[in-house]
């Protein structure tokens, strides 16, 4: 019988540290799986079930934190709008002994004169293209219609649609190709020790270095680019595969450094990041049911025996970190990302020599 299935002192505090290491990685994108799964090996988990467990709960807690960034317009989906906008505005002029025609507010003298005439002028047509109608600014007298948007070829149908639902979209594209790849090539150099040393090291330097950036470019007008939005979305599946970490503090921090809002950057990368999970979650089952059918052993799922007791924390902490993400004004949510990046980046390159001197081996462990 596993010790999971009766209660223990251990569960509570598996329930604790998934809450608060969720709420840190929803609101300032502070890595769950670099930070969190570490945490549960030294605890004396076997990374069998701490890997496909934290993936499992990635999954279920980033839908929860989908459906609260959506709510709080954190993100904004579907396809952007056009508007044309007929601007009339009413001007005081004055007419000259010369016959001069003079506007009010270009020559504040005459704005007592009793000859003024007041008449009406309307401005040429005007096209706006907004992402919400609600980021109209309009004055008295505007007038604005709606344009309809061409939705012919499927190059029309990506123009249309809101930066975050590109983002989106080419984020889980290319993560979901590249953590494939990594996933391959993981697989070919799984008994390579200097080879998994040297990922895991390439992994916390990038991480501490993109908090540097940040940091360092914090102030600096950054214009946006979705051909670095392709390329972080490759950069970030491919760590996800060939480690099992690194995803969100890597897309986050690039998505600020390719011109993002860090509160756009937060939401996005949650919605990506769950398409990755769901498509890593099946990946494992999938394989998992094919390994125990061609040994001829039976299929169980213990292996996910501790998903429950990591989901309600994960759960839990979801919509908070929504909520924290909308109310943390723009440049101090960027100062607070930067720091949290690169002390993941610090804590990962820590615990990866620890690890390497064998350092945890000599710490007791909580689960046998």
């Amino acid at each position: 019988m596993s010790f999971l299935t009766i209660f223990t002192p251990i569960l509570i505090v598996i329930v604790v540290l998934a809450f608060v290491f969720e709420l840190m990685d929803a609101s300032l994108g502070i890595g769950f799986g670099t930070a969190f799964t570490p945490i549960l090996l030294i605890i004396g988990f076997d990374v069998s079930i701490v890997v496909p467990s934290v993936l499992a709960s990635e999954l279920v807690a980033g839908l929860v934190a989908m459906l609260f960034h959506t709510l709080l317009k954190n993100v904004r989906l579907g396809n952007k709008r056009v508007f044309k906008r007929r601007r009339r505005r009413r001007t005081k002029v004055y007419s000259l002994p010369n016959g001069e025609i003079v506007k009010a507010f270009s020559n504040p003298k005459l704005a007592a004169d009793e000859s003024a005439m007041e008449f009406e002028i309307e401005e040429e047509d005007e096209e706006i293209i907004v992402e919400d109608e609600n980021d109209l600014v309009l004055e008295e007298h505007d007038e604005i219609e709606e344009i309809k948007l061409k939705n012919g070829s499927i190059g029309d149908r990506f123009r249309n649609l809101t930066t975050d639902t590109k983002v989106i979209l080419l984020l889980s594209i290319f993560g979901i190709l590249t953590s494939t790849l990594a996933a391959i090539i993981n697989v070919v150099y799984a008994d390579n020790a200097f080879f998994n040393l040297g990922v895991k090291i390439y992994i916390g330097i990038m991480v501490f270095s993109m908090g540097i950036l940040i940091l360092s470019l914090r102030n600096t007008k950054i214009k946006f680019s979705l051909k670095r939005i392709i390329a972080l979305g490759a950069f970030g599946g491919f760590n996800k595969g060939i480690s099992g970490g690194g995803y969100r503090p890597v897309t986050v921090a690039g998505q600020i450094l390719a011109g993002r809002e860090g509160r756009s950057a937060l939401a996005s990368t949650t919605f990506s990041k769950t398409a990755v999970s769901l498509f890593g979650v099946l990946s494992y089952i999938v394989s998992h049911i094919s390994i125990n059918k061609s040994v001829g052993e039976v299929i169980t799922w213990d292996y996910l025996e501790l998903t429950p007791f990591i989901m309600i924390g994960t759960v839990l902490a979801a919509p908070l970190g929504a909520l924290v993400t909308r109310k943390i004004e723009g440049k101090w949510l960027k100062l607070l990302i930067g720091w949290g990046t690169i002390s993941l980046g610090i804590f990962s390159v820590v615990r990866i020599t620890l690890d390497y001197y064998h350092v945890w081996d000599i710490i007791p462990k909580v689960v046998f």
